[in-house]
């Protein structure tokens, strides 16, 4: 299906020689993306074992300190996009101190969102160990940072990215939710949790969601999954949870999500007017 789209969720990172983005981003384009949401790794420490405490374990084989120093400023690189629209989500899973000066400057640099990994414990199912275990803190003052860190992204008018289980930690993302009724949220995954994510989309209009890494699971329950979207299909967002430099997977998604629908108009919703209702454009 080629038609043009926006993909809110590709990963920013790359082991590759920068100068063969051209080709990516030449690729993407050619493919119909007009544009996308990049979250970086805006800071990580120099220790690469407490950075894979806080990666799932799918991405430990592709993650290096050189590779992740060679993203942290991306945005010489988006200027060989054009005319991709780059939105840079800054990834603030490693940041513990002098959290409002970091977020200022960050939206400073021209990062116009938050990307959160809260795992505050450790989670088997995506081989998580968390932040109990990177970080040797309680899930109480994990929930403080991640408060903190949200809290100045809003008052930055960022909006935010909070990858998040809510079967475990709902209540604390509706107080979040709560919190911030200006500030738009994306819970990718559907938080891994239909039901949790219905509460949360049915009462807070500053709540979207996301069909990242969701394939499978249409695949195996199709009817249930059309439904919810058919539901909800002004506040869910195409993603594809790529690699930047993997441009077939975000290409292969978005055909699958095209012809899984078989609405264009839902189609067009999640891939084009509810990505930028969600960045107010």
């Amino acid at each position: 299906m080629n038609t043009q789209f926006y993909d809110c969720h590709i990963h920013f990172y790359f082991k590759f020689p920068a100068e063969e983005l051209k080709q990516v981003f030449s690729r993407l384009i050619q493919g119909g993306l007009m544009g996308f949401n990049a979250l970086v790794f805006a800071e990580f420490p120099s220790d690469i074992k407490t950075v894979l405490k806080m990666v799932p374990g799918a991405y430990h084989d592709h993650i290096s300190i050189a590779a992740l120093e060679m993203q942290q400023d991306p945005f010489p690189y988006f200027e060989w996009a054009a005319p991709l629209k780059i939105t840079a989500f800054a990834d603030a899973r490693f940041i513990v101190q002098g959290i409002e000066e970091k977020m200022a400057q960050l939206k400073q640099r021209g990062f116009q969102g938050l990307k959160l990994l809260y795992v505050p414990e450790e989670d088997t199912n995506i081989r998580v160990q968390g932040m109990e275990q990177a970080f040797g803190r309680p899930v109480k003052k994990s929930e403080e940072i991640t408060a903190r860190l949200i809290a100045s992204a809003a008052s930055q008018g960022m909006c935010v990215l909070f990858h998040v289980d809510l079967r475990r930690y709902g209540s604390f993302v509706e107080e979040m939710l709560q919190s911030h009724p200006a500030t738009n949220f994306n819970i990718p995954h559907f938080g891994f949790s239909r039901k949790a994510i219905y509460h949360l989309l049915e009462t807070y209009p500053n709540c979207y969601t996301d069909t990242s890494s969701l394939v499978p699971f249409m695949v195996e329950d199709p009817e249930s999954y059309q439904s919810f979207i058919r539901q909800f299909q002004d506040r869910i967002l195409y993603g594809s949870d790529a690699l930047i430099g993997d441009p077939e997977h975000v290409e292969s998604t978005q055909s699958f999500v095209g012809q899984f629908l078989d609405d264009p108009a839902i189609f067009q919703k999640l891939t084009c007017k509810n990505y930028l209702k969600f960045h107010g454009l």
